[in-house]
């Protein structure tokens, strides 16, 4: 179970909104809606029924934290190995979900790969990499990250 204010930034960038789009919708004020985010504001029920209309799901998905990508399917071995390589030598991948991963993990390792003169995401800024890195945490197990880290890491440090 994830903190409500984490479970609606998950849910805000899934649906690709900014706070401002999403605020809009929900009709509240932005500074209160970063406040939310950020687990500094309680909110009414008023306010949570808006922000679940806003982001197309029930309010008590919000409650409960559950994660946009939560259930999904853990990742094969394969799976893993096709996502850590196209991480690391930028390159596409046809499965919807192992791409996703692969440009989330490139981003988030983008000052990592900079460092061995490799990677994708030379220039990806702190706060792109802060915001991949968060969605890989809140859309994968730990187990499964900590696997993907390594086997990057693994090709990565390869002459």
């Amino acid at each position: 179970m994830h903190p409500f204010g984490e479970t609606v930034l998950a849910w805000r960038l899934a649906r690709g909104l900014t706070q401002a789009e999403l605020a809009l919708a929900a009709r509240i004020a932005r500074p209160n809606l970063s406040a939310i985010e950020r687990g500094d504001r309680e909110v009414t029920l008023k306010t949570l029924r808006a922000l679940a209309l806003a982001l197309d799901i029930r309010p008590g998905a919000l409650v409960d934290g559950a994660m946009p990508d939560a259930g999904s399917r853990p990742l094969t071995r394969q799976s893993m190995e096709r996502v850590a390589r196209a991480a690391a030598s930028d390159a596409s991948l046809t499965n919807l979900r192992e791409s996703v991963l692969s440009r989330r993990l490139g981003k988030a390792l983008s000052a990592r790969m900079k460092v061995a003169g490799a990677g994708p995401h030379p220039t990806t800024g702190s706060r792109e990499r802060d915001r991949a890195y968060f969605l890989l945490r809140t859309s994968e197990e730990p187990q499964t990250l900590a696997s993907l880290f390594t086997r990057v890491s693994e090709k990565l440090d390869r002459p």
